[in-house]
């Protein structure tokens, strides 16, 4: 069976860590309103699990996955990049029509455009 989100080993890497240092049970991924495009992802770190959410395990790495979000993100795909500044989540998602220059912004709707050209696209 596919996994409803996938994850690189750079990224599994970095979320344990992040895990480990903080202290918490695992990470949630949720999409809120937001950004240029309308949906922004929202990684925070759980410390009390949310019965709604689905969870998955993947390299001992706990990810709850909030069930309204289901919709927007499944099949998508989150990497760790490295660079100058540090490193960042960067998220492939087949569902996205459009996304912002930076990446952490998204539609899923044909109509809804980008940000006049804001955005860098």
């Amino acid at each position: 069976m596919e996994q409803l989100v996938s994850f690189t080993n750079a990224a599994l890497d970095f979320i344990k860590k992040s895990v480990a240092d903080t202290k918490c049970l695992g990470v949630r991924i949720n999409v809120v309103s937001g950004g240029c495009q309308g949906m922004t992802y929202a990684v925070t770190f759980v410390n009390e699990v949310d019965k709604s959410d689905l969870e998955m395990e993947q390299d001992g790495v706990k990810i709850y996955i909030a069930s309204k979000a289901v919709i927007f993100i499944a099949g998508m795909a989150v990497d760790y990049v490295k660079n100058p500044m540090g490193g960042n989540l960067v998220f492939e998602n087949p569902n996205a029509k459009s996304k912002c220059g930076c990446g952490k912004s998204f539609c899923t709707d044909d109509n809804s455009g980008c940000c006049g050209g804001k955005c860098g696209m």
